[in-house]
């Protein structure tokens, strides 16, 4: 899995690979670069590898959605790790495996950078093929991608930002090339990220998101899945915005009120609703129940396989080498005493493994994984105003903790604590509880007390690749 090759050296990235995309668009196989730019569909296809390559096991079709970073994050019963993710458990950075994982993610976040500025150049250099329209939309597309991956790079790599901010380690990589990339403090990189952000805000002002409900396009009937879809499945104009709140909310400070204010526009603009229980769980058949809460969904990644890729891991009967399930007390502890939590749907008759991703819904409902969704926006939002308008913070928290039980919610005073404790609720198998310790730099909860891990840097931050200091791109501490 190990490669000794820098991966700067990677020529045509992913662009020329042959490969299935959202849309289920095919790369012309042994197309040179010229002949794949020469027109829009060359764009788009382009842009599916990047799509494509991001939902794979690689990324966020496992390793950074249910399957590492869940298990780093502690939310799977400890003595039925699987052998082969006991090094993930235990944080085992120095294990030649585990730094083969880390390689890949790293390589394979680089590489989609690579193709992302591949695109962005040649939509410069071949702007005559796209009209301004769909210039704008690729463009757009492109540098809110390239802010993800350097985002994942900075998640992953770096210590946080609000406890040193002048960590200088991290790659910036604008340049399709082999150049090595100059390297920028955790602050500076960051900056980096947002004003790509921006650009790709105003880039997608006119994104045919704007102009439609998708939720409501095809309210989950067969016929229509594919255009209710179609909007959140790629970066969009508010998958920006929203991602741009969450950064602003990791820099912590003054920061937050743009946090909030980003994450209220996305809100506020009714394009997405947060779960309607008789709509999507109360259904007849099982194969009806939209278990990943699609309306919420401001940017997801179609999967064909994911079904089969989570049913390897998350299973009711362990084999010889163990599976990824909670601990006995996981409901109770995390869900309290409210057994009509909507949420206890994603576990399979009431055991303990997750079946959020293996539910066979897929002719209703894109197999898919979500990485940004609307319940999030709720939270930062009230996170962003505990302090300046802890009213407004706590009817914010209300709302949507509303969107999850028939029971009533009662106010409640918004805290880090609280917020901690309803992304515990609201994100399992979706790789953002263990970014959210880090971010709080709050201790690793577990199941137990005795399974309890210290927030540290040696905990949240991954040893950067060995064959980057070879390769003289990184300035080791």
């Amino acid at each position: 899995m190990k490669s000794r090759n820098s991966i700067w050296n990677l020529w045509w990235a992913l662009v020329l690979c042959s490969c299935n995309s959202w849309l289920d668009v095919k790369l012309i196989d042994q197309s040179g670069e010229e002949e794949l730019f020469s027109s829009e569909r060359g764009f788009t296809e382009a842009l599916a590898g990047v799509y494509y390559d991001m939902s794979t096991n690689d990324l966020y079709g496992q390793n950074l959605s249910f399957g590492m970073l869940e298990v780093m994050a502690r939310t799977y019963d400890y003595s039925m790790i699987p052998n082969d993710m006991k090094i993930f458990r235990d944080y085992d950075y120095e294990n030649s495996d585990m730094e083969a994982y880390i390689y890949q993610i790293w390589r394979t976040l680089y590489a989609n950078i690579a193709a992302i500025n591949n695109i962005l150049e040649w939509s410069d250099k071949n702007a005559s093929v796209l009209s301004e329209t769909r210039r704008n939309q690729v463009k757009g597309e492109a540098f809110a991608l390239r802010a993800m991956h350097h985002y994942e790079v900075y998640r992953l790599f770096a210590p946080d930002v609000k406890r040193d901010k002048n960590a200088r380690i991290l790659p910036w990589q604008d340049k399709f090339g082999v150049q090595a990339p100059p390297i920028y403090s955790t602050e500076d990189y960051l900056e980096l990220v947002i004003k790509d952000l921006t650009e790709a805000v105003r880039l997608l002002e006119n994104d045919p998101i704007r102009s439609v409900v998708p939720y409501e396009w095809g309210n989950g009937e067969k016929e229509n899945k594919d255009q209710s879809d179609m909007y959140v499945a790629r970066m969009n104009y508010y998958a920006a915005k929203a991602l741009l709140a969450r950064v602003y909310l990791d820099m912590g400070g003054e920061y937050r009120k743009e946090a909030r204010k980003l994450a209220e526009e996305v809100i506020e603009s009714e394009k997405f609703a947060l779960l309607d229980y008789e709509k999507s769980l109360k259904v007849e058949k099982v194969a009806d129940k939209d278990l990943l809460f699609s309306d919420e969904h401001i940017f997801s990644l179609r999967n064909k396989k994911i079904k089969e890729q989570a049913k390897e891991l998350h299973k009711q009967a362990p084999d010889e080498g163990g599976n990824l399930q909670m601990s006995s007390g996981f409901q109770m502890g995390i869900y309290g005493a409210d057994l009509e939590d909507y949420r206890l749907e994603w576990f399979k008759n009431g055991e303990n493994y997750i079946c959020k991703f293996n539910s066979d819904n897929s002719e209703r409902f894109f197999p898919k994984v979500p990485l940004i969704r609307l319940s999030e926006m709720y939270l930062i939002a009230a996170e962003g105003w505990m302090e300046d308008d802890p009213e407004h913070a706590s009817e914010l928290l209300q709302t949507f903790k509303q969107s999850r039980t028939p029971q009533e919610v009662h106010p409640q005073t918004v805290t880090e604590e609280l917020i901690l404790q309803e992304i515990r609720k609201e994100f399992v198998g979706e790789g953002i509880l263990f970014f959210t310790y880090k971010r709080l730099h709050h201790t690793i909860l577990g199941n137990n007390a005795d399974q309890q891990v210290a927030a540290s840097d040696r905990i949240f931050v991954f040893p950067l690749p060995e064959v980057e200091y070879e390769y003289g791109n990184s300035i080791k501490k």
